[in-house]
C-alpha cells in the first residue's frame, strides 16, 4: 500500500533576540485515500536539544475509510522522565453503510498498562440509516462495573425527519432512571420547528426564544410541552 509522508518543523523566537527558544516537529504518514495513518510530535520546550513532550497515534481502518482502532501514546511536558504515561485506545464496528455499531474507549491515565477508564457506545439503525438508539456506558475506574448509563431514542417518520427524541440517564447505573428528557418535532413547509424543550427551570421555544414556564406554548397548540423529569 502506497503511503504519504509529511513533515512539520517549528522554530520559535520568542523574544526576537535572534535564537531559537523553542522547537517542535511532527511527522506524519497517510494512505492513498487521505487517512492519517500515523503521528508522532515532539517538542523541546526550550531549545536545548532535549525533547520534552511527546506523542504518538496509529490508526488503522476499513475499506470504506472507517476508522476502526486508534493506539496514542503521550508524556507530556510536566514530567520529562522519558516514559510513556498516558495511553488512549479506541476500536470500533461499522455496518455495511459505514454506520458505527459500537465503540470502546479505554484510558490508562498514568502508563502502568492498566485500565483506568473504560466507555463505550452501541448504536442501532433503521434501514433508511437513521439512529435509533445509542447507549453510552462508563467504567470510571476500569474494573469492568458499569457506573453510569445514558439512552438515547429517536423516531421518524416515513420521509426520515425526525419525530421524537428520548433522553434518559441513569447517573449511577442502578437500573432506575435519574433523569429524562422528551423532545417533539413537527415540520411545516418542509423546516424542522422543534415543538418545545422544558425543563423545571425554563423552556426553550422553536424559535430559539427563552421563557420562564408558563406553559404559552402548549396553550397556544394545546398540544404537550416537552418534559424533563428528574
Amino acid at each position: 500500500m502506497r503511503t504519504f509522508t509529511e513533515i512539520v518543523t517549528t522554530n520559535t523566537d520568542n523574544d526576537g533576540d535572534g535564537n531559537i527558544d523553542y522547537r517542535s516537529s511532527s511527522t506524519n504518514t497517510y494512505n492513498q485515500s487521505g487517512n492519517q495513518l500515523t503521528s508522532i510530535s515532539e517538542s523541546d520546550d526550550n531549545a536545548d536539544g532535549n525533547i520534552d513532550s511527546f506523542y504518538s497515534s496509529t490508526n488503522t481502518y476499513d475499506r470504506q475509510g472507517n476508522l476502526l482502532t486508534n493506539v496514542s501514546v503521550s508524556e507530556p511536558y510536566y514530567d520529562r522522565d522519558g516514559n510513556i504515561d498516558d495511553r488512549y485506545s479506541s476500536t470500533s464496528t461499522y455496518d455495511r453503510q459505514g454506520n458505527q455499531l459500537t465503540s470502546i474507549y479505554e484510558f490508562d491515565k498514568d502508563g502502568d498498562g492498566n485500565i483506568d477508564d473504560r466507555y463505550s457506545s452501541t448504536s442501532t439503525y433503521d434501514q433508511q440509516g437513521n439512529q435509533l438508539t445509542s447507549i453510552y456506558e462508563s467504567d470510571n475506574n476500569g474494573d469492568g462495573t458499569i457506573n453510569s448509563r445514558y439512552l438515547q431514542t429517536n423516531t421518524y417518520d416515513s420521509r426520515g425527519n425526525q419525530l421524537t427524541g428520548v433522553v434518559e440517564n441513569d447517573y449511577d447505573a442502578d437500573g432506575t432512571i435519574d433523569y429524562r428528557q422528551e423532545t417533539l418535532y413537527e415540520y411545516l413547509n418542509g423546516s424542522e420547528y422543534s415543538i418545545g424543550v422544558s425543563t423545571p427551570e425554563l423552556e426553550v421555544l422553536g424559535d430559539n426564544s427563552i421563557h420562564f414556564p408558563n406553559n404559552s406554548l402548549s396553550e397556544q397548540f394545546d398540544l404537550p410541552l416537552t418534559v424533563a423529569e428528574f
